[in-house]
């Protein structure tokens, strides 16, 4: 993740028939845009420095409570309301060049304003909806600052659902290579991925009963008709949901076969081991027999005495063998192969 060392702001200054962008605003100017008839949308990346989110807190009357929550960057999932204005605040987790990685996203959102604070720009916001608000695409600009906020909210969610379909394919590679052959990597490797969905898990969770709350709320400036939107919202947070619990729990079951497939290994080892040891056994007892320090021992003086001893241990060892092979002692099957 790229973290931007000087705070950027891009400012949208629409309505259904015109739309002002600016991509590197002043805070000052922002400010004194009208709010009347037209949604004014705030979009401030690089909130590590805190003079710009203390800057636009003072120039915006934005709560200190809020203005905490913003700075420390680990919050839940969660909808607040401060009377004038609502606060939302979720995560939000990316695919970037393979690699999953997440920020805090956090809205602030009053009659015809929303602002947004992030620490970095993956350029999603932009092509998903500040594009379409220059372009006149779609029914964003025909709308209010609550359609604006639920398009955010959309882009958000539907960048989980992609999250989540990496780290799926990730655990369907794995577990077709501990079918194959199990090794210690596997361990680390499901150990790493069960670590990261329930990361993710415990960031997406609480989105749902966010958008739940959101479709509940009773604001002046939410447009009733755009609470239908909220369910289509809520209905992708609980498909999320529904898809981290399945990935836990394949997870889960992942590890337990990895341990049965390294313990019918270690039982296919002791299971040869037993097999040959019952065929040496015998033979070591003659070959001790015979080795004792006795002066007379029967055939010791025999010529061929040597021969019918080496023959009497090579019929027992073929007989034990093929015992052993009955019983199925000296099997070497792998636990892939028996599935196969």
């Amino acid at each position: 993740m790229t973290v931007n060392n000087q705070p950027k702001i891009s400012f949208y200054h629409y309505n259904e028939k015109e739309c002002l962008f600016e991509e590197s605003a002043m805070l000052n100017s922002c400010a004194e845009q009208e709010t009347e008839h037209h949604v004014n949308w705030l979009n401030i990346v690089g909130i590590q420095n805190n003079v710009v989110v203390h800057s636009a807190a003072d120039l915006y009357k934005i709560h200190p409570l809020v203005v905490e929550d913003i700075l420390h960057a680990n919050q839940r999932a969660k909808l607040e309301d401060y009377g004038d204005m609502i606060y939302v605040v979720l995560r939000m987790f990316v695919l970037i060049d393979g690699e999953v990685t997440d920020q805090q996203v956090s809205m602030v959102l009053r009659d015809n304003l929303l602002i947004t604070f992030r620490d970095s720009d993956y350029g999603i916001f932009k092509k998903m909806v500040g594009d379409k608000l220059v372009s006149g695409a779609g029914n964003l600009r025909k709308k209010g600052e609550d359609y604006l906020l639920y398009s955010i909210l959309d882009v958000i969610i539907d960048q989980y659902y992609l999250v989540l379909e990496h780290v799926s394919s990730q655990i369907e590679h794995l577990e077709h290579e501990v079918f194959q052959n199990p090794q210690n990597e596997h361990l680390l490797r499901l150990q790493r991925l069960k670590g990261e969905v329930l990361y993710l898990r415990r960031h997406i969770l609480p989105v749902r009963d966010l958008i739940q709350n959101l479709s509940r709320f009773e604001v002046s400036y939410f447009d009733a008709d755009n609470k239908y939107y909220l369910r289509d919202l809520q209905d992708h947070a609980t498909r999320n949901s529904d898809e981290l619990d399945f990935q836990r729990d394949q997870l889960s079951g992942l590890m337990d076969l990895y341990y049965s497939l390294q313990n019918h290994k270690m039982n296919n080892v002791m299971k040869t081991l037993t097999g040959v040891s019952f065929v040496l056994l015998p033979l070591n007892f003659l070959a001790s027999l015979y080795g004792m320090n006795f002066s007379h021992i029967p055939h010791t003086d025999d010529e061929n005495g040597f021969w019918e001893v080496v023959t009497v241990m090579a019929f027992i060892a073929v007989i034990l063998t093929y015992f052993a092979f009955k019983r199925n002692w000296l099997s070497i099957q792998d636990f892939d192969k028996d599935i196969e």
